[in-house]
């Protein structure tokens, strides 16, 4: 309009510039609504306090059971390591027998085991030591085959075998305490 008002006439001129006219705000009514905004706010940052506290308690219980499932298991894992130690004797008779009384202590004493990528042959050693059972490779290549298996403290020896043997590359068969690896 500025620029080309010679394109207007003298009433669309005074027209437009009449409609111009913007109101003032009020002051105080803007600053009640203001007011009343914050206070808003502010309740609803009060009642998120206690859900804040909640949620602060169940973290830090999360992470003390966490922290004491690790040291009992560590705390586990030396005890066996102790268990399983021999002292020097003098005799060796002496010697034979703390060492057959250790060697039932571990045979009672099973714990679950996870195996990350190992290798057979350890995984047959664990077994063995745990259910005092002879393990034979018939198959010498599949002593090196590396596997990921678990399995529970209760779990028996016929439960890890199956699942063992559902992996293609071995084959595992119970007889008589011996397990023969095909």
């Amino acid at each position: 309009m500025l620029l080309n008002s010679e394109q207007y006439t003298e009433e669309q001129l005074d027209k437009m510039l009449e409609d111009s006219h913007i109101p003032t705000p009020s002051v105080d009514k803007e600053w009640q609504r203001f007011k009343t905004r914050t206070q808003a706010k502010q309740s609803k940052q009060h009642r998120s306090k206690p859900m804040q506290w909640a949620a602060t308690l169940a973290i830090l219980a999360a992470l003390s059971g966490i922290s004491y499932a690790a040291i009992y298991h560590f705390a586990l894992k030396d005890n066996k390591e102790k268990v399983t130690t021999t002292t020097p004797a003098v005799d060796e008779k002496e010697t034979a027998i703390k060492t057959a009384s250790v060697e039932e202590k571990t045979d009672t004493i099973r714990t679950a085991q996870n195996f990350n990528n190992v290798q057979l042959a350890e995984i047959m050693n664990q077994i063995s030591k745990d259910f005092g059972v002879k393990v034979i490779f018939a198959n010498e290549k599949a002593r090196t085959i590396r596997l990921y298996l678990s399995w529970e403290a209760d779990d028996t020896i016929l439960e890890i075998i199956n699942r063992i043997n559902h992996f293609e590359k071995v084959h595992l068969t119970l007889s008589d305490e011996t397990i023969t690896i095909d």
